[in-house]
């Protein structure tokens, strides 16, 4: 069951935007306000991994110029390895 939530103080030409937004693309209002909320939602998510990796790399970073045994590929997974894993998560949508 999912969650209902109220906006309040919306302004109403934002309101009336969104409303011909939904309608040109044929959903209800309902629908287009949840799709957009889950692309944020996905957005967020990917931001904070993001976020997590960037600072995974700042640690590595540091640990290899105090640490030369360190010092090696990120990650033991070739470029083909990457690009055929993308190509099958496409084929899977």
């Amino acid at each position: 069951m999912g969650v209902t939530v109220q906006v309040r103080d919306l302004d109403p030409a934002v309101n009336e935007r969104l409303k011909g937004a939904a309608a040109a693309r044929g959903l209800s209002y309902s629908e287009y306000l949840r799709r957009e909320l889950t692309r944020i939602a996905e957005k967020l998510r990917i931001d904070e991994r993001w976020s997590e990796v960037k600072s995974a790399q700042a640690l590595r970073n540091t640990l290899l110029n105090t640490n030369t045994e360190l010092r090696g590929p990120l990650l033991d997974v070739s470029i083909d390895e990457i690009v055929q894993g993308i190509r099958e998560d496409r084929d899977n949508r």
